[in-house]
Order: structure tokens, then sequence, then C-alpha cells
């Protein structure tokens, strides 16, 4: 009776393991209610030349728990390695530039991987507390394009559910959604062209509105130069 009696509590225990992972398994499959083409489709465009830079996202994307440190190479000004520190601890680094972004949700890192001067790029999410990279997905963007010279740019943020990306090109603009757990597009639409700043007076447009700077004609010089120029 009492073998009879462990035969059945260990059944118990199997049945009630394997209705568990059932459970959990359902559970990992559920995706959200919102439908990101249908929102994508009717999205305005939203993109901000102030939100479109490091700086940027260091004092707005970076969250309460973390410190973001811009490093700028001497020999090659463009470049920047941007670190994230913890309790004085590294947690991740990446190479970077002037116009490079990223946000910070929880402990979960998304930045953009891309040239400025070339289409498209990678949305890169990164678990801060292993520092492993959890994906990289290429954008869609706007697909195959021939170009030469070039500008690229773009703003990024998140929530639970997905990576927000604005894309601003010298040969088109988009809107893209990522599911934040597998990097899959989940949503995309790409607006009409506009008319394009050159690299040199967008960045300077952009440091003027991120640093909100009280004096603006200490870089109107480069601007001015600029305007002469067309």
């Amino acid at each position: 009776m009492t073998s009879l009696k462990r035969r059945f509590a260990m059944s118990s225990i199997v049945l009630a393991a394997f209705a568990l992972a059932g459970i959990t398994g359902l559970c990992a499959e559920d995706t959200s209610s919102v439908d990101y083409q249908k929102l994508a489709d009717g999205a305005p465009w939203r993109f901000s030349d102030a939100a479109a830079n490091p700086l940027f996202c260091m004092w707005r994307h970076a969250g309460p728990d973390y410190d973001v440190w811009l490093i700028r190479e001497a020999k090659d000004h463009h470049a920047l390695t941007i670190k994230i520190i913890k309790d004085d601890r590294p947690a991740y680094q990446w190479k970077g530039h002037e116009l490079s972004v990223f946000r910070i949700q929880g402990d979960r890192l998304y930045f953009a991987a891309f040239d400025h001067d070339g289409s498209g790029g990678n949305i890169v999410a990164v678990d801060l507390n292993q520092g492993d990279e959890l994906w990289r997905s290429p954008l869609k963007a706007l697909g195959d394009i021939e170009h030469s010279a070039y500008l690229n740019r773009m703003t990024i943020d998140a929530n639970d559910e997905v990576v927000s990306i604005y894309g601003n090109e010298s040969m088109g603009r988009y809107v893209e959604f990522k599911d934040v757990r597998t990097g899959k597009t989940v949503g995309h639409k790409q607006f009409p062209k506009q008319v394009q700043l050159s690299r040199e007076r967008f960045i300077s447009k952009a440091l003027i509105s991120a640093l909100n700077l009280q004096e603006p004609e200490l870089l109107t010089p480069l601007l001015q130069t600029e305007e002469t120029k067309k």
C-alpha cells in the first residue's frame, strides 16, 4: 500500500510538472495584442533632431541606475567609445560616433549600430547584468539603395514590447518597430523623402537643441559657413 501511494504521489508530481511546463510555454509564446504594423501605417513623422545623438541619449535615455561615459579618441575625432557603468564596474561598451543613439530600459540596452554616411544599420539588444549580446537585427529601413554622399540619422526608444526607431536618411525616412524579445521587425513604414541638412549643419543644430545652449551663437559660425556653401 505504501509503494502504491508513493507511485501515485510521483505520478502526480510528474503530471503537475508537465502541466506547469505547458502553461509556461504558452506564456512564452504569448504575443502583444497591439498590431504594430497597423500602428506603423498610421504613425506620423516624429523624428527629433535634438534626440539623434549620444548626448541626448546619455541624459534622457540612460535610466537611473547606470552611468554613461562618452570617450572621444584622439586619433579619430568622429569616433566615440560609449561605456555603460554600474556601481563603478563596466557593464558594456561599444564603438560609436557623434550620431550614435541608444536606450536603456531596466537592465536591457538597445543601441543602433550604423554608419552615418551609409543606409540602414542594425539594432542590438544587450543584457547589462551579464554583458551579453542578446540579439542583433538588421533594419528594413529603406531597403537596398544606391548612393554616394549620404547622411544617416536615427532616434531610438523602447518599452516592454518594442524598440521604436525613426530613421532620417538622405534618400528617405521611415519608422520601424522591433520585438524586444527577438529583434524581429513587427511594424515598418516609409515616409516621403524630404530635403536634408548637411552632416555638419545637422550636428550643430542638434547640439544646440540637445544642450539647450543659452548662447547658441557660439556655434553659429559653422552654420553660417554651411549657408555660404549653398
